[in-house]
């Protein structure tokens, strides 16, 4: 395995992206998604990296790259549309001991960024560790054509049962019974097929007799 599996927290974390054009701007607003710290370094920036700035919610430095843009960053992403400058920016980062993706050339990144399927709180995430970005595009839609919005309903709702049952049912495994119980039912399917009302009544019911 050449690449270990993780999911990142990057809830105020300091994250830094060189460059401002396209692959850039999805860079930057796949970070603020994740509510990273995000500061852009370039001189020029897309249309939609303008507005974020404007808004304050990106930092910008209109410079060309200097190593003192990474002081402090925990994570850094190289997206210029010069190779020379981008392997630079992987380089001092490895030498920092800073997470680094670099757009190309991708062997200087200490991590790669999968594709993500999301639905609501799930995340399946799928890579080829860079060999076939077309075969990675395949199987995510074969994923996202199995896994519909019918999941996000269920979490959703696994969630707020999971926050009541803390107050109501003593005994944790008392409460991941109830929880697997729901989620092994018929409830996914009903989701699957608009009948809420009908799956509202099914949780109930387990949970009912779950206790």
């Amino acid at each position: 395995m050449n690449y270990y599996p993780l999911y990142l927290r990057l809830h105020g974390r300091p994250c830094v992206v060189i460059g401002g054009g396209s692959v850039a701007e999805r860079k930057v607003l796949s970070l603020l998604d994740a509510h990273g710290e995000v500061t852009v370094v370039s001189p020029s920036l897309t249309p939609t990296l303008q507005t974020r700035a404007a808004s304050k919610s990106i930092t910008h430095i209109p410079e060309p790259f200097d190593e003192r843009h990474l002081d402090g960053s925990f994570l850094v992403i190289a997206a210029t549309d010069s190779p020379e400058v981008n392997s630079a920016v992987g380089r001092l980062c490895r030498k920092k001991n800073i997470l680094v993706n670099v757009v190309a050339p991708p062997e200087e990144s200490s991590f790669i960024v999968p594709s993500v399927v999301e639905r609501g709180p799930l995340m399946i995430a799928v890579s080829s560790s860079g060999v076939s970005p077309a075969l990675v595009k395949k199987v995510k839609q074969e994923i996202g054509d199995v896994y519909g919005p019918e999941y996000e309903l269920l979490l959703e709702k696994l969630a707020e049962l999971r926050r009541r049952l803390m107050d109501e049912v003593p005994g944790e495994d008392t409460r991941r019974n109830i929880l697997t119980a729901v989620v092994e039912s018929d409830v996914l399917e009903l989701y699957r097929q608009g009948r809420l009302q009908e799956a509202e009544r099914r949780i109930e019911e387990i949970t009912g007799s779950g206790r």
